[in-house]
């Protein structure tokens, strides 16, 4: 396209956040930010998910920045960019940060409240997390289904058994229909808990096919306890469902091995390998200023991408110990 505007930047970088191309969609958000055009809100909420899922707190706080410039009223009329705030400080472990702007939006709506419950959850933070959740009904809020998702797995993490189980029964009670997440929180709690049989009971009951995240949280929940039955139950759906995900192979895999029954385990590994399934290699990111840099574990690095790195690398490290040793005025 000759004549962009800030539409088709705004598309672009919606698609790359929203298909996993997270470190594109934000250098695409530099780049317009660099261009003649100005940025808008639809800009931001475009690529501070990308910022979260990077946990990217530095490109965070500059889009935080370019939020405040361009006068957007955060706490207002742009609650999406807000909400978002909320969602990217907490991912990155900043949740005072996230509070204070929670604590600061006059008009919450229900993703406010779903945003910094999931923020404390995912943060270790179980029991402030269950406080809001109470909280938000007292100020007056319906609960939705993200909502319950935050409280359920803040539940499963905390050992609440009993307590999650009301919630789901609330939830039924206000006609909201349980999802697959909603189902895979409750198999989870059940499963940490060591109630093996119920948690089984509970996906069989379910009143549609459990899909890979009911089956992969028994599974995780068999290896906690060493089921080795029930995990070949939820592996063989596993196997189905999900027949290039590395991860299921090798945890049934381990589990045989570990109880000496080696000749499962190999027929495991075989079964991986029939299938061409690899394990993904380890990855290491490398933020050079305004760039981020992706390395995968067995890289070759002649010529490549690394050398560059490590050039730029050296050439920082040299002005500021040149700058380190200057005489100071």
């Amino acid at each position: 396209m000759l004549h962009r505007d800030v539409v088709s930047w705004n598309s672009l970088i919606s698609v790359f956040s929203s298909n996993g191309l997270y470190s594109d969609a934000v250098r695409l958000l530099l780049e317009l930010k660099r261009s003649d055009l100005s940025v808008n809100s639809v800009s931001l909420i475009s690529a501070l998910p990308a910022c979260a899922a990077l946990q990217d707190e530095d490109f965070g706080k500059e889009i935080h920045g370019l939020a405040i410039k361009a006068g957007l009223k955060l706490f207002d009329t742009h609650l999406f960019v807000a909400n978002s705030l909320i969602d990217l400080y907490t991912k990155c472990g900043r949740i005072a940060l996230g509070k204070k702007i929670f604590d600061r939006i006059s008009n919450k709506d229900v993703a406010s409240w779903n945003a910094m419950i999931l923020g404390y959850g995912m943060q270790g933070e179980l029991e402030a997390a269950i406080n809001l959740f109470d909280l938000m009904k007292d100020e007056g809020l319906e609960y939705d289904h993200v909502s319950y998702i935050a409280v359920l797995s803040a539940c499963s993490h905390a050992g609440l058994v009993e307590r999650g189980k009301r919630y789901f029964d609330q939830m039924l009670a206000q006609n909201i229909r349980p999802t697959q997440m909603h189902y895979a929180c409750m198999v989870d709690l059940l499963g940490r808990a060591g109630l093996m049989t119920e948690a089984a009971e509970l996906v069989r009951s379910m009143p549609f096919e459990a899909d890979s995240n009911v089956w992969g949280a028994l599974l995780g929940a068999c290896r906690i306890h060493g089921n080795i039955e029930l995990a070949q139950l939820a592996a063989e759906h596993l196997f189905k469902l999900k027949p290039g995900h590395c991860g299921y192979y090798i945890l049934l895999s381990n589990m045989y091995a570990e109880v000496g029954r080696w000749n499962e385990a190999d027929k495991v590994r075989a079964l991986m390998k029939s299938r061409k399934v690899k394990k993904n290699p380890g990855c290491s990111w490398v933020q050079i200023g305004n760039k981020l840099r992706a390395f995968l574990v067995g890289e070759g690095s002649q010529g490549s991408e690394l050398e560059l790195c490590y050039d730029e690398l050296v050439k920082g490290e040299r002005m500021s110990s040149a700058y380190l040793s200057w005489p100071q005025t």
